[in-house]
C-alpha cells in the first residue's frame, strides 16, 4: 500500500525523468531499446556518426547512500546505507535516487536510464565535436557518482560507434576514472546486441545458441514412454523458447531477410518435437493444427 501510494505521488508530480523506464507503469525496456535503435537509424539517414556509452554501476542497490537520500528528503527515514533487498519499497526508493543521474546530462546528449543500466548517445558529423561533448557528459556523470555513493565499473563500461561510412574515421577516445573506455563493435544492452553497422546479426546468431539449448528440454519431455502430452509441450516451447524469439522481435526484426531465417531451423524443430512428426516432415504441415 505504501509503495502504491509512493509510486501515485510520483507519477503524479512528475518527480521522474521522462526518459527513466524502470518499473513504471505502461513502460518496458522495449522503450529505451527503441530510443536507441531510432537514434542509430536517424544518424544513418543523415550520414552521421553516432556514439552511445553504455555504463554499469557497481553493486547499485548495495551502494545506495541513506544519508544523501535523508538529505533530499528528510521526511523519510533510513539507516546508513543500501536499500532493503526483496523489499516492495526497494526499486522504488532506488528509482528515486538514481533518477537525478539524468539532470546531470549536458543537452547535446542524449541519455535513458532502465533503473540501473545506463547509456547515452551523442551524434555528429566530426568525431572531435562528439567526443568532446560526451567527455563532459562522463565527467559530470562520475561527479554525480562520487558525491551520491555510486560507482560505474570500469572494465564493464564499453562505448560502440555506430557508422555506416565505408572510409577510415577516427574513433573516440573517452576516459572514465583516467581509463579509457573500450570501444567494441558489439555490445548487449538490456537482453539486445546492438552491432555497429546495425544488422542484428550477433544478436540473432546469440539467440539461436540459446534457443538450441533450450530444445533438449523438449525432448526431455515429449518421450513417447513417459513425457509429457503435447499441449503440455507446446505451453513449454512457448514459453521457453518462444519467449525468447519474441523479447525484442520489433527491433531486430528490421534485420535483412537472411539474418532472421537463422531462427526458422529453431521454430520448425520445435514444432516438430512438439507434435512427434518425422525430421523428412515438410514443413507446410508443421502448421497445420
Amino acid at each position: 500500500m505504501v509503495n502504491r501510494r509512493l509510486i501515485y505521488f510520483l507519477e503524479r508530480n512528475n518527480l521522474l525523468h521522462q526518459n527513466q523506464s524502470g518499473f513504471r507503469r505502461g513502460r518496458s525496456t522495449l522503450d529505451n531499446l527503441l530510443a536507441l535503435e531510432t537514434d542509430i537509424r536517424l544518424a544513418f539517414l543523415q550520414r552521421k556518426h553516432l556514439v552511445a556509452i553504455l555504463f554499469d554501476v557497481e553493486k547499485a542497490y548495495d551502494r545506495t547512500w541513506r544519508s544523501e537520500w535523508v538529505r533530499n528528503y528528510p521526511t523519510f527515514m533510513f539507516k546508513k546505507r543500501g536499500v532493503p533487498q526483496g523489499s516492495v519499497l526497494s526499486v522504488t526508493l532506488f528509482n528515486l535516487k538514481i533518477n537525478k543521474i539524468l539532470n546531470q546530462i549536458p543537452q547535446s546528449v542524449t541519455a535513458y536510464l532502465y533503473v540501473d543500466d545506463l547509456y547515452i548517445s551523442c551524434t555528429g558529423i566530426h568525431m572531435n565535436f562528439i567526443e568532446r561533448q560526451l567527455q563532459n557528459a562522463v565527467n559530470s556523470i562520475q561527479k554525480w557518482s562520487l558525491m551520491n555513493g555510486f560507482t560505474f565499473s570500469t572494465s564493464k563500461t564499453a562505448a560502440v560507434h555506430f557508422c555506416r561510412k565505408r572510409n577510415l574515421h577516427i574513433d573516440p577516445e573517452i576516459k572514465l576514472d583516467g581509463h579509457s573506455i573500450p570501444l567494441l563493435n558489439e555490445i548487449r544492452f538490456l537482453g539486445v546486441i546492438f552491432d555497429t553497422k546495425l544488422t542484428f546479426l550477433p544478436h540473432v546468431i546469440s539467440l539461436r545458441k540459446k534457443c538450441e539449448r533450450s530444445l533438449n528440454i523438449l525432448r526431455v519431455l515429449s518421450t513417447t514412454a513417459w513425457g509429457a502430452d503435447r499441449p503440455s509441450v507446446l505451453r513449454i516451447y512457448r514459453a521457453i523458447i518462444l519467449s525468447k524469439i519474441d523479447y525484442g522481435c520489433v527491433i531486430y526484426g528490421s534485420s535483412r531477410k537472411t539474418v532472421l531465417q537463422r531462427l526458422d531451423p529453431v521454430h520448425h524443430t520445435a514444432l516438430r518435437i512438439c507434435s512427434g512428426a518425422f525430421r523428412t516432415s515438410p514443413v507446410k504441415s508443421l502448421y497445420v493444427d
